[in-house]
């Protein structure tokens, strides 16, 4: 039965060049690429989606915006893209991203959007309606950074009561004690790490 097979999501949050190699570049964010892969390969039941960052190049959490970030994740640049190893490592082809699976989030350049929760499908559809048409009820996350989307992303999924389990080897982050105050925190909401 197709349903059942999508009762477990796997959640890919800002695989982005620019948070792996350029502007924003996150520790350990090689090797959560890396176990990322591999979980979603080892895992072929799962449903994949992957939230993305997408700003404007005047988004308001740019430095010369008046945010706290360098430009990060502009649409249509190299560091707004899902790094290469999820298209071209990746067995099975619905797993990987494609415009049925990605979501994007701080497209609206007055707003800042951390949570998977803000991002939107092409046709509008937000992560939670997603997540509730394919009768998802677990949902595991892998991402960057750990402190900031993984964060807000993890605490919306276990407020609208889902199951939640962080890979902790595929999480890179901005600052490593932050990593880990994160993942303790995760702990004392009742959110499994592996």
């Amino acid at each position: 039965m197709i349903q059942e097979k999508n009762k477990i999501a796997h959640i890919v949050v800002d695989m982005l060049y620019d948070f792996i190699d350029g502007t924003l570049a996150c520790y350990n964010a090689q090797d959560a690429v890396k176990e990322s892969v591999k979980f979603i390969n080892d895992n072929p039941i799962h449903m994949v989606i992957y939230v993305c960052d997408s700003h404007p190049n005047n988004h308001c959490s740019f430095a010369e915006s008046g945010g706290i970030w360098p430009p990060h994740c502009v649409a249509g640049t190299k560091g707004s893209q899902v790094h290469e190893s999820f298209y071209n490592q990746i067995t099975l082809p619905d797993a990987r991203p494609s415009s049925n699976n990605i979501l994007r989030k701080g497209e609206d350049p007055n707003f800042e959007q951390y949570s998977g929760f803000q991002a939107i499908t092409e046709k509008g559809e937000t992560l939670l309606k997603h997540l509730q048409d394919n009768n998802v009820e677990n949902v595991f996350v892998s991402g960057i950074a750990t402190e900031f989307c993984v964060n807000e992303t993890v605490k919306d999924l276990k407020n609208a009561g889902f199951k939640v389990t962080v890979i902790g080897k595929a999480l890179a982050y901005v600052d490593y004690n932050g990593h880990k105050k994160t993942l303790e925190e995760f702990k004392k909401m009742g959110v499994k790490i592996i």
